[in-house]
């Protein structure tokens, strides 16, 4: 990757992040940019921290094994490390969502979930884009889009955990 590429990629990272600031104000029904949790909540999500770190901190130090002994991935290094990355975020979000504390008591779920589904087209834009002008295919697994590519298979992985969750939690009910 280029300095240029660097420098814009930072710059989209600084603007959505603002941008994310401004909704996750929106999305809360209190308009508080920090979501509520109650005690139990706040305890569970502590060990869904502590399981994210030890994840990270395992995968960067097998990271750092591989890249001494000199084996390399297909793909770009930044791309290994930005996966490592999401995997840690999964096992936040898999344990926040298996114990019932993904979300808090001031968020409004139908605003939130408009939002992954904005960010979910946001995108698809840069794919869509990198397949109609074939870059993705002629650049591969060294093409910046693959990026947005990693970023929806993770947003899938969340989302099906999330309707497997709501299944369960459906059917739990309805032998009550």
């Amino acid at each position: 990757m280029n300095a240029t590429a660097s420098f814009g990629m930072v710059i989209g990272l600084m603007v959505g992040l603002v941008i994310a600031a401004i909704l996750l104000k929106f999305a809360n029904k209190d308009h508080k940019f920090k979501t509520q949790y109650d005690e139990r909540q706040e305890a569970i999500k502590g060990l869904g921290y502590k399981y994210s770190f030890y994840t990270l901190a395992f995968l960067e130090a097998l990271l750092a094994i591989l890249e001494i002994g000199g084996i390399t991935f297909a793909i770009e290094r930044y791309l290994v490390h930005f996966i490592v990355l999401l995997i840690g975020f999964t096992v936040l979000c898999v344990h926040s969502i298996w114990n019932g504390v993904y979300w808090g008591l001031n968020n409004n779920r139908k605003r939130y979930t408009a939002i992954i589904v904005l960010a979910v087209a946001l995108n698809l834009i840069p794919v869509i884009a990198a397949i109609v002008n074939g870059s993705l295919s002629r650049e591969g697994f060294n093409s910046l889009p693959l990026l947005n590519v990693i970023v929806l298979v993770w947003m899938a992985v969340i989302g099906i955990c999330a309707l497997a969750k709501k299944c369960f939690a459906t059917k739990g009910n309805e032998e009550d």
